[in-house]
């Protein structure tokens, strides 16, 4: 069983990754998008964009709900590093606290 669903993570954020992992070998076919971030909400892609902020702005725009979402970057890296860490670098949100929780980003959804 995959560490991620080991831990505490909302089942919405599971599916969403999940998502993410089977639509990533189609992402990185295309160099245009190395280096990007991709949003999923389920299995819905919610948006592609250059920088995380745009992602997470229109799931935002659309009221997703944060507990539910993912945003994976797409990234390229060596045979030898995906043999150890499995390539892949994503963010995920605490549903606890809104908070983001991998490559630093400010914060669109600060605490009222």
């Amino acid at each position: 069983m995959d560490t991620l669903r080991q831990s505490e993570t909302a089942a919405g954020v599971v599916r969403s990754r999940d998502a993410f992992l089977r639509a990533l070998p189609e992402l990185l076919a295309n160099p245009k998008y190395d280096g990007w971030c991709v949003g999923y909400c389920g299995d819905e892609q919610i948006g592609i964009a250059e920088s995380e902020t745009e992602v997470v702005q229109e799931c935002r725009r659309r009221g997703l709900p944060v507990h539910e979402c993912h945003i994976g970057w797409i990234t390229r890296t060596g045979e030898e590093e995906e043999e150890i860490e499995g390539g892949l670098s994503f963010v995920e949100y605490d549903d606890d606290d809104g908070q983001f929780y991998g490559p630093a980003v400010n914060n669109p959804y600060p605490k009222s």
